[in-house]
């Protein structure tokens, strides 16, 4: 059976499911009857005939993207009280599974359930479903603890931004914790009595901070991304100051002397660092100044939330997993060993503002790498013979620059448009620098060890030479109307949902230009009183696409014209 016969196997059978037990009792006789129609989802999703029953109704609500709370639920089983114990133990299994996940919950940090809540099924899920694709299900593991980190902090922007509550943001992170027991610093953190998720969530929201070069921390501020209710806040100061806090308690954070008052800052004690950290800080030599680029270490560089199509998502996850340097160093031995140069090439292309250059930071971050960042336009010079003179430096720089570092550096080759695209019949001096700078780069790409990234807007005039030498070639598209809303959504959450999508309809914006559009906003927001913000986003987004109509120009160093 194809992906495609899967699909509608199994939408055929959510759709009869739906139908036959609306203001039904779940009763044995049901489940029976129905068992037939429950075999495809059963199969698929490897769960019993009841959760298939239960799990159906929110896959075919989140094919529609409908909200189901309790209340939804027990209205849709005709109120049958009976049927909801059996209905909420499903649900409870489903979650352990990880194919749905409470998107809202009325409780507090006190509180550690609630009967009332808002369940979903993932994305992932439906992408599974709609593909057909049962491998799109399985659980993708990090493969260190600093990617570890990234999941968490993803999780901490969805709690900052209201897309989570507390409560989940707990059960998730511990969650990912109990899938990577095997880490070291999971397995030391998990053995620590006493700790709660929150107490968790803290230490791991601080960690992150000391990654990203902070020396000590706000703590309202850290508590604040972590609690959303001021109660909460209350209560778990209170557990500091009188010495009941878990996480003083067993010498994992302390408080410093900084700030007006007591309990103002707060840091990782230096035993936790060694046991979290290691050497992370230190894997850059300082002394290490390149001077044909930029060296950007992974603690400064910001945590990003991006978001892609479906198919750049799995390919940058690909690259990520590939990159991170357990994988990275199996890789090259591998490569070494079956006579092949020990380089690793990516070709970053498509649409301008759709997260490329974003892309490659985020990747080293996550898997602990500096960039050593390149600007195509500082290698170019008015003198003979420079320009290849600087290309060719570049890459001595880099092979300097891996000797200074515990793991190899990424060179970006940012907005590479001048440099890859089709070579010219040489008919002017800048024709002749373009190609002598083609065979360099073609040359050094050919003996290359390490990693190596290029961006690009316009990759359909690449030129054919190139393309061999890259192993993988990523395309940034323009964001799918799903991805559009959520990009949206995150970034004008003051919006109405009804705003949201009229601007969806009207518009196909990348995150780039969506970035300009926030700008432009709140210097208007600041210039202007009583400013109609739902007027003037969609009066920026119109600006926004008549601007980048006719923005793109032809790749080179120059663009002829007949």
């Amino acid at each position: 059976m194809t992906n495609k016969e899967t699909s509608k196997e199994l939408l055929s059978a959510i759709q009869k499911i739906v139908s036959e037990t609306k203001g039904q009792c779940l009763n044995e006789e049901l489940i029976a009857e129905l068992e037939l129609i429950t075999k495809p989802i059963t199969e698929f999703y490897e769960i019993t005939s009841f959760q298939a029953l239960v799990f159906s109704i929110y896959l075919e609500c989140g094919l529609r993207d409908i909200d189901v709370d309790t209340e939804k639920l027990i209205d849709y089983y005709g109120r049958n009280m009976c049927v909801m114990a059996d209905v909420n133990e499903a649900v409870d299994q489903l979650l352990e599974k990880k194919l749905v996940y409470i998107r809202r919950h009325d409780y507090t940090a006190s509180r550690k359930k609630s009967f009332n809540k808002t369940i979903a099924a993932k994305d992932k899920v439906l992408d599974a479903l709609m593909k057909g694709d049962k491998t799109l299900l399985e659980i993708t593991k990090v493969t260190n603890f600093y990617s570890l980190l990234t999941e968490v902090r993803e999780l901490l922007v969805k709690r900052i931004d209201g897309s989570i509550t507390t409560y989940e943001l707990g059960t998730e992170v511990r969650g990912i914790l109990d899938h990577h027991k095997a880490f070291p610093e999971v397995e030391w953190l998990l053995s620590i009595e006493g700790l709660d998720n929150y107490d968790i969530c803290l230490a791991l929201d601080l960690t992150i901070e000391h990654v990203e070069g902070a020396d000590e921390i706000d703590f309202d501020k850290l508590i604040k991304e972590v609690f959303s209710d001021v109660q909460d806040r209350v209560k778990y100061k209170r557990k500091i100051k009188e010495n009941q806090c878990p996480l003083v308690l067993n010498d994992i954070i302390e408080f410093t002397d900084s700030g007006f008052s007591f309990l103002n800052y707060i840091r990782l004690t230096d035993s936790t660092m060694d046991i979290f950290l290691g050497g992370y800080k230190d894997s850059v030599k300082k002394d290490f100044k390149p001077k044909m680029g930029n060296l950007i270490s992974p603690d400064k560089i910001e945590w990003e939330k991006l978001y892609y199509n479906p198919a750049e998502r799995e390919q940058i996850e690909t690259l990520t997993t590939a990159l991170d340097d357990t994988n990275y160093k199996d890789l090259i031995e591998r490569m070494k060993m079956q006579g092949m140069k020990a380089g690793f090439s990516v070709l970053l292309y498509g649409y301008p503002g759709t997260g490329k250059t974003s892309s490659v930071k985020q990747i080293a971050k996550t898997t602990g790498r500096s960039i050593y960042m390149v600007e195509i336009d500082k290698i170019q010079s008015k003198w003979v013979g420079e320009s290849e003179k600087n290309l060719a430096k570049v890459f001595e720089e880099y092979k300097y620059c891996k000797k200074h570092f515990n793991i190899d550096p990424i060179l970006l080759f940012n907005e590479a448009d001048a440099i890859l695209g089709k070579r010219f019949n040489v008919n002017s001096a800048v024709d002749k620098t373009f190609n002598a700078l083609q065979n360099i780069l073609l040359q050094e790409l050919e003996d290359f060890e390490g990693i190596f990234m290029a961006t690009t807007n316009l990759a359909d005039q690449l030129d054919k030479a190139f393309d061999r030498r890259l192993l993988y070639k990523i395309d940034f598209q323009k964001p799918e109307k799903n991805i559009s809303r959520k990009i949206l959504s995150h970034a004008f959450s003051y919006l109405t949902e009804e705003i949201i999508e009229k601007l969806c309809e009207c518009y196909t914006l990348t995150g780039g230009q969506i970035s300009n559009i926030r700008k432009k906003l709140l210097v208007k927001s600041i210039l202007t009183k009583d400013l109609n913000l739902e007027e003037y986003v969609q009066v920026l987004c119109k600006d926004e696409i008549i601007l980048n109509q006719n923005n793109r120009t032809p790749i080179g160093f120059s663009h002829k014209t007949n």
